[in-house]
């Protein structure tokens, strides 16, 4: 029997994704995310060094590399490819904070200057899923690191 996971972070918002357009200054507002969970020193360091049961799935780029690597501090650890992993939460931070960002573009020659309009979306650089997570704030933290805290 498959197991949900804790958190997949495929399905997860990952920050504003607001329209921009060509001669127009962005309104860089800030945007309120549900509280952070908010630690430090020894606590912050402990939280960070437990471990997180994750899988990094195949996206569907052609020619993918099987293994992704991510460093923390000079430390690399390699994620194969859909194979579930326990690791150090740190490094689920840096597959969460690794994102893309795409553009579409919007251009209607009837509204003169306004005519070009650039819609920005985010995705993960690598997908992956939290499948155990033992810490009761674990998924309220990757939540919010997702969205861009």
């Amino acid at each position: 029997m498959s197991r949900k996971p804790a958190v997949d972070a495929t399905d997860e918002y990952l920050g504003r994704t607001d329209s921009m357009e060509f001669g127009v200054v962005p309104n860089f507002s800030a945007e309120l995310i549900d509280a952070p969970v908010t630690m430090e020193g020894v606590d912050l360091e402990a939280f960070m060094n437990e471990p997180v049961m994750v899988t990094v799935l195949s996206g569907s780029k052609d020619h993918e590399a099987v293994y992704v690597p991510v460093s923390v501090n000079g430390i690399t650890q390699m994620f194969k490819r859909d194979t579930p992993m326990v690791v150090k939460r740190k490094y689920v931070e840096r597959l969460a904070r690794a994102k893309e960002t795409g553009y579409d573009q919007t251009v209607d020659d009837r509204l003169g200057e306004r005519m070009n309009t650039l819609h920005n979306r985010h995705s993960l650089r690598y997908p992956f899923q939290v499948n155990r997570d033992d810490n009761p704030r674990g998924a309220a933290w990757l939540r919010s690191i997702l969205a861009g805290r």
